[in-house]
């Protein structure tokens, strides 16, 4: 592997301070009560850096959820695949419906708003993480007879992420006093009961 020169780590670097700062800045304001050159005064580093790096506030948001599907990939599927094939697509759906209530309202909406002024392409990417693990869990059920095999596998986990993706939103609306994983746990099962072998 190539060694990384000065500058590359330098920039990581740079990268890796104005998340952190957000991320603190985060627990007490929302991100439009955030400015970039509050971010670039309380983490070091130049206006300029920072644009360097993300196109706007938004691209923040983005960069912080991808880290969310190394988590799943790394960590949460792997886990997953140590349960029953259709139980592990539950308890899935569930962690990912129990992100919200760890980083709070607030940040949740602005995820939605990043999702929709900035990162759609990236939040309806089906080789993210958090959707790759879901397809992955699902194909596997499927070998196992659990799931019919005219179902597509492709197709399911979009529309189980519709599904994930609504009830978090309705926990947003609902200022966060909805049961999200209870919710998610009920509507997917009834849900998946249309396409067990």
């Amino acid at each position: 592997m190539k060694k990384k020169t000065s500058r590359q780590v330098q920039a990581e670097n740079t990268k890796a301070k104005i998340m952190l700062m957000v991320k603190q800045l985060l627990a007490n304001k929302t991100l439009d009560e955030i400015s970039v050159n509050e971010i670039c005064k309380q983490a070091g580093v130049s206006v300029g850096a920072f644009y360097h790096h993300f196109v706007n506030k938004s691209g923040i948001i983005v960069e912080l959820y991808g880290e969310i599907d190394i988590q799943f990939e790394q960590e949460v599927y792997p886990a997953m695949l140590q349960e029953e094939p259709i139980e592990a697509i539950y308890k899935y759906l569930e962690r990912q419906c129990s992100i919200p209530s760890e980083f709070g309202v607030d940040f949740v909406k602005n995820i939605y708003k990043a999702q929709i002024d900035y990162g759609s392409e990236f939040f309806l990417s089906e080789g993210r993480g958090l959707s790759h693990g879901l397809y992955l869990l699902i194909l596997r059920a499927q070998e196992n007879s659990l799931i019919r095999e005219n179902v597509s596998t492709k197709q399911l986990t979009s529309e189980l992420l519709i599904m994930s993706r609504g009830i978090i939103y309705n926990w947003c609306i609902s200022d966060g006093k909805t049961d999200a994983q209870a919710i998610t746990r009920w509507m997917a099962t009834n849900y998946m009961h249309a396409f067990m072998a």
